[in-house]
């Protein structure tokens, strides 16, 4: 066992926090439409 890490550790990490905070803003999108959909009739 090494105690350096791999390289594209950070790579990794910044890929999913990155489809983590995509899919935060999908989710918020997806909920302001529809309660724009639901109050705007």
């Amino acid at each position: 066992m090494s105690d350096t890490p791999k390289p594209d550790h950070g790579r990794r990490l910044f890929r999913r926090t990155l489809l983590r905070v995509m899919a935060v803003q999908v989710a918020t999108l997806l909920l302001l439409w529809l309660l724009q959909a639901h109050y705007t009739r």
